[in-house]
């Protein structure tokens, strides 16, 4: 380019612009993009030509109109941004300015199409409640220091959030910076420098992460059977049940096929989960299918009879109100169950069996702590939930019930080795 601007190689600047134009046609026609259709409209004395390009070509993530005075200024603006965004590149001047809440936000609509849905709506969510309208966010993203790094991150850690999420906020940003530090938006990433003080951050809640009784579950599994068979009520209860006797959690459970589930053989085949996750665009609760959370969750697990025998009831109880889905759980309509749905049935069921309501993970944990109090290997057991650590089953998912006879009992037994006779003492220290 140089030797073209000294005038060494005679070539004008135009006719590279017009190879640089047939290369971008080039991949565009190569990605099989085609140019949506070109209108025009009156403004003023001028025609005007527009035409939309979609979302996925456009550098905000946005569906946005391209204007030009000709058909031709159009396209060669389309496709100009086209490039752009397919090539990871940006439009320096455009975004000289831009805030760093405005980086944050191009980074999201960025990564839109890599990580998962609900993933990206906790990513949105972070943004809008902690950067958009902050202070930090208002800094023109060139102009970021470490200590405003520092101060915003310092804002975090007041004792009102956990350390988790002030972690999780800091790395958003940071991905944010290194993204615009590729485009050259920004020269540097300075958050990757900033630490976060755990001591100042708000101490995690210690929620009562409980487990089914056997009392509670027998009364449950007594109240369904009464419940169904008298007023056709609680149709989707055994759905306790099944979590209890297989330890899934309840999304895999409401996104379970029954081409899935093998009675003859006795397995279950884990495959999918119900996610849930607000569109930002409509503000919309969006409940869909999605891969599981993680490759250990993917998994065959096996039927024990328990989980057997209501399962079957639960599929009685479908067919007899005539209702025909593929799902285990079905809706009334037949279609996937929502989660908050089904809570609302297990919370009213419980109510009218006089049990404490608990939340469905409770089962996850029932079933985790059955299987270890009854000698069951804890790699097996870590394997049927789907955990990828040991440590997770052990320490976050085990919880000792409260059995204070059992409890006793066993530590009687363990003491007897210092066998002592009191009496006997007694007796002798009298005689002498």
């Amino acid at each position: 380019m140089n030797l073209i601007k000294s005038g060494i190689i005679n070539i004008e600047l135009e006719d590279v612009a017009d190879v640089l134009l047939c290369k971008t046609q080039e991949e565009i026609a190569m990605s099989e993009i085609q140019i949506p259709k070109i209108n025009s409209r009156q403004k003023g004395l001028q025609t005007q030509f527009y035409t939309t390009i979609p979302a996925k070509y456009s550098e905000t993530g946005k569906r946005h109109q391209i204007t030009g005075t000709s058909e031709d200024e159009v396209k060669k603006k389309f496709r100009k941004e086209a490039r752009r965004t397919m090539t990871g590149q940006v439009d320096l001047e455009k975004h000289k300015d831009d805030t760093v809440a405005q980086v944050v936000e191009m980074f999201l609509e960025f990564a839109k199409g890599d990580i998962k849905k609900q993933t990206h709506s906790r990513y949105y969510r972070a943004y809008v409640n902690y950067v958009k309208d902050s202070t930090f966010g208002k800094i023109p993203a060139r102009r970021v220091k470490k200590y405003h790094c520092d101060d915003f991150i310092r804002t975090l850690t007041n004792g009102t959030i956990v350390y988790s999420y002030v972690c999780q906020i800091k790395c958003i940003v940071s991905q944010a910076f290194d993204y615009a530090c590729d485009r050259e938006i920004m020269t540097w990433n300075f958050m990757r420098k900033v630490k976060v003080n755990e001591e100042r951050c708000k101490e995690r809640d210690e929620q009562e992460l409980g487990v089914w009784e056997d009392e509670e579950i027998n009364t449950l599994q007594l109240g369904s059977m009464k419940c169904w068979n008298r007023c056709r009520k609680y149709r989707n209860s055994p759905a306790i049940f099944i979590l209890c006797g297989t330890g899934l959690r309840l999304g895999e459970l409401l996104a379970l096929k029954w081409s899935k589930v093998d009675l003859e053989h006795r397995t279950i085949k884990i495959e999918r989960t119900q996610t849930e996750y607000t569109d930002y665009d409509t503000n919309a609760k969006i409940y869909e299918e999605s891969t599981p959370k993680n490759k250990t969750s993917r998994r065959t697990i096996v039927i024990n009879d328990f989980t057997y025998k209501w399962l079957l009831e639960q599929k009685r109880r479908t067919q007899q109100v005539g209702i025909e889905s593929e799902y285990v759980i079905p809706a009334g309509s037949g279609r996937m169950v929502k989660e908050s749905s089904l809570a609302c049935t297990f919370r009213a069921f419980c109510k009218n069996m006089g049990v404490e309501y608990k939340p469905s993970h409770t089962c996850r944990r029932s079933y985790v702590t059955n299987c270890l109090d009854n000698g069951m290997k804890l790699a097996l057991v870590s394997r049927n939930v789907g955990h990828k650590n040991k440590s997770t089953t052990l320490n976050t998912y085990y919880k000792c019930k409260n059995d204070v006879e059992d409890n006793l009992a066993i530590q009687n037994e363990i003491f007897k080795i210092y066998d002592f006779d009191f009496c006997e003492q007694r007796a002798e220290v009298m005689l002498a």
